[in-house]
């Protein structure tokens, strides 16, 4: 009967493997080590010959590559919202105005002004605003969005601003000023006049009816003595015109 093996047998195999594994991480490690090495050096050489410029245009240059790389994978095809302004007035008497809204954030706004052209970046919330400078009479405007992907919104509404400075005309017809009534019969006047049309009236603060034409009329009872009246006249732009008036009466 031949010798029994034993436990140990081909115990070294084991052995062998774990010393080759060992010896392939060492040789990773070291050619790690001296790409890194060599790197370190190139960056060396090219500070010491061409200066801190030529390895900033590589960096935008290899910055510009990823950025081409990001705009050719990407799948965006969804065009932006119309950008939609707010709280602007259709008729003001101020030359210089804010323009504000929103859209997709990040997406430039290019807005057309009387027929001219601007554009800004909409902030992370997709707020925007330009500043413009109104002309004389009606003013006009529109926008469009242009997302990061180069996708294009359709036009917004075409918006309309009035800007008037002239103040309104404004006549007293009836009574004429230092008017004077007598006794019970004559205690109510009525206060007749004209304005531009689409203004409002107000006769000492009360809010007077204007017709279509601009016309108003307002009856009220007398006190003794002297009545003082402050007519003003209000146009959409926010332009006035005041007139007083006095009346007498005598019980």
């Amino acid at each position: 009967m031949g010798p029994i093996p034993t436990l140990g047998s081909g115990g070294h195999k084991p052995n062998r493997m774990k010393r080759k594994f060992v010896n392939f991480e060492e040789r990773k490690n070291k050619r790690n080590a001296a790409l890194f090495i060599f790197l370190t050096i190139a960056a060396i050489v090219i500070l010491y010959f061409l200066g801190i410029p030529a390895l900033g245009k590589l960096t935008t240059f290899v910055s510009s590559l990823r950025g081409n790389n990001q705009k050719i994978g990407s799948s965006d095809i969804t065009p932006p919202p119309p950008p939609k302004f707010r709280n602007f007035p259709e008729f003001t008497n101020q030359q210089n105005l804010t323009l504000s809204g929103n859209t997709e954030s990040g997406a430039t706004v290019k807005l057309t002004f009387n027929g001219n052209s601007q554009e800004v970046l909409a902030d992370g919330s997709g707020q925007f605003s330009f500043n413009v400078i109104l002309q004389d009479g009606t003013n006009t405007f529109a926008a469009v969005a242009l997302d990061q992907s180069g996708n294009q919104s359709q036009k917004s509404d075409d918006y309309q601003i009035t800007f008037d400075k002239k103040v309104p005309e404004l006549e007293i017809t009836s009574p004429t000023d230092g008017s004077s009534y007598f006794g019970s019969n004559q205690r109510q006047a009525t206060i007749e006049g004209k304005t531009e049309a689409e203004a409002s009236v107000t006769i000492n603060d009360r809010i007077i009816s204007v017709d279509d034409g601009g016309a108003f009329q307002y009856t009220t009872t007398l006190n003794e003595g002297i009545n003082a009246f402050n007519i003003k006249s209000t146009d959409r732009a926010g332009n006035t015109t005041e007139k007083s008036l006095n009346l007498n009466f005598t019980p």
